[in-house]
């Protein structure tokens, strides 16, 4: 039966939560009781009363999917106390408030009144110390005064307030409930607790992921809030017919559904969150991400009789320094040749599985219509990448970069029985127009919003990449060219892939090459197909992004 391997999976935000849409703001910095060697308190404001253990696992059960790993407590409580701050040196003042969630493996935070004032920072760590947030600050402020943190090991958890000199305005700091997670944390690591996907799987930037460089910076991780616990999927960035970079995302229906609108304006949106190199890498990558989201659409039906699709808008535009990539979309109901998925397994960093036999149509579960896309994952060169919980909602590609379908489920894993099970993705071609007459049940309305008829659209990057030349690193010539041209740099290292992208002065990608890098340190294009006129060149090594301008005559 398919529908017990839905690709999600439950899990606590392991990023802040911000709830205005913007980026995560973190001012970092030292807190007072680090500075003047203040010593930790021994004993707790508040201790919570453990989950009934016997109780939570007979419901985990009956219940095994979603993986859930943490129940809500509620706390109700506000940490600041105008009468119990600590006098430091300068007219500083320091609180600090102690919670105790005895047996937690570790704790996230929900505020539901939060409000900084200027001049106010605030930090969370365990008891040792070893992991600290913040500080937050005035910057963190919203309207909607939410705020979440991320997950902290331990089961005890300190909050503390540093109030600089002069500063007379209070803030107002309320926590709703605590998250108490009490099991599927053993991985939590300060340094590769990120790596929780299994080892079949291949890192986006691997030789695979060479001609989908474009693609995977419209490819997200989500965590989804819903029903008192969090989840990991999937999603992707979408064009418009109007090709004007509205922040629309698609993933699964089956991972929005039953998200109230608040639970939705606190989704975190994570861009870019990979590896720069193809093998797994010792420290966790940093992500840029956005917090905050409206329903516009979606297939709504729980038991998945659609083709499983939700449609978001982001609450806000995304800065131009996240470096994302709107994805090209196909609504012909055509099997694809072969292509890639690309998505977040278990919330891990970045990956891609490959199909190199075509596209099967089919139902789900059993249903009548012909709404899925059916495949089986071919075995490459780094791997034998599959899906797993956490991929859910994430997009299929044509072999051309266009977006055919999101994940549902299936039975492939890295077992190696399951290596060649199939997988199910909702048919784009369905979600366009046939899982209902209104405008909230079908993507048309809001991706060819004039009616245009387009059946095919390609992708476009969020800006033209600013261009930097720096030409001790990068010599690009004959500049101008009639056609061919050299590239040489010493940062070519032999046996590394690079990868070349093209832009047209619109910042439209015209010419894509991934490159192995031979006994030279130079290496040639072809430009001669393009017209006159000016380009911008972008070249990924594995650290670093090299970019200059090209003239074609």
């Amino acid at each position: 039966m398919r529908y017990c391997c839905i690709k999600i999976l439950i899990f606590i935000y392991l990023g802040i939560l911000s709830f205005s849409g913007f980026a995560q703001l973190n001012r970092r910095g030292t807190p007072f009781s680090s500075l003047y060697q203040i010593d930790q308190p021994t004993s707790a404001d508040r201790i919570l009363t453990p989950p009934n253990k016997e109780v939570v696992e007979a419901e985990d059960i009956l219940h095994p999917i979603p993986y859930r790993f943490a129940i809500n407590l509620p706390v109700n409580v506000w940490i600041f106390d105008p009468g119990s701050g600590i006098e430091l040196p300068g007219n500083k003042l320091m609180y600090r408030y102690t919670i105790h969630a005895p047996g937690a493996k570790a704790i996230t935070v929900y505020f539901d009144q939060f409000f900084i004032p200027e001049g106010g920072k605030l930090f969370l760590y365990n008891q040792e110390k070893s992991k600290i947030i913040g500080a937050f600050t005035a910057m963190n402020n919203n309207s909607e005064k939410l705020f979440s943190t991320a997950l902290i090991p331990g089961d005890r958890i300190i909050l503390e307030y540093n109030q600089a000199a002069g500063i007379s305005e209070v803030p107002q700091l309320h926590i709703s409930d605590i998250a108490y997670a009490y099991r599927g944390v053993p991985e939590f690591k300060e340094i590769t607790g990120f790596g929780s996907s299994g080892p079949c799987e291949v890192n986006v930037n691997c030789v695979e992921g060479a001609d989908w460089q474009d693609e995977k910076k419209g490819v997200m991780r989500i965590g989804v809030k819903k029903f008192g616990a969090t989840f990991w999927c999937s999603g992707s960035l979408l064009n418009n017919t109007r090709q004007d970079k509205t922040p629309y995302v698609l993933t699964a229906d089956h991972c929005g559904n039953g998200a109230t609108p608040q639970d939705i304006s606190e989704w975190i949106f994570y861009f870019n969150y990979e590896s720069v190199t193809c093998p797994n890498p010792p420290l966790e990558p940093l992500s840029r991400s956005m917090t905050g989201a409206t329903v516009k659409a979606a297939s709504g039906d729980v038991n998945i009789k659609g083709s499983d699709f939700f449609l978001l808008m982001l609450n806000q535009t995304i800065p131009d320094t996240f470096d994302v990539w709107f994805n090209g979309w196909n609504r012909r109901d055509t099997a694809s040749q072969y292509g890639v998925g690309i998505h977040h397994p278990q919330g891990d960093i970045k990956k891609i599985s490959t199909y190199t036999t075509p596209l099967i149509s089919t139902n789900w579960n059993g249903h009548q219509e012909m709404t899925h896309w059916e495949l089986t994952w071919s075995g490459t060169l780094n791997g034998h990448g599959v899906t797993e919980g956490g991929s859910s909602g994430s997009p299929l590609f044509d072999p051309v970069g266009r977006i055919v379908g999101a994940l549902t489920g299936g039975e492939a894993s890295c077992d190696s029985f399951a290596l060649n099970l199939p997988d199910y993705y909702g048919k784009f071609s369905w979600s366009w127009d046939m899982n209902g007459p209104d405008t909230s049940e079908r993507l048309d309305h809001w991706l060819d919003p004039d009616n245009t008829g387009v059946e095919v659209l390609d992708g476009i990057p969020l800006g033209i990449p600013e261009p930097i030349i720096i030409p001790a690193e990068l010599q690009v010539y004959p500049n101008p060219s009639s056609g061919i041209i050299h590239l040489k740099s010493k940062l070519f290292d032999f046996g590394n892939i690079i990868r070349i992208t093209i832009f047209d002065s619109w910042g439209r990608p015209v010419l894509r090459s991934g490159r192995n890098i031979d006994d030279s340190d130079e290496i040639q294009l072809d430009l001669s197909t393009l017209p006159n006129g000016f380009y911008v060149i972008r070249i990924q090594l594995e650290d670093q992004i090299l970019t200059g301008r090209i003239i074609r005559q």
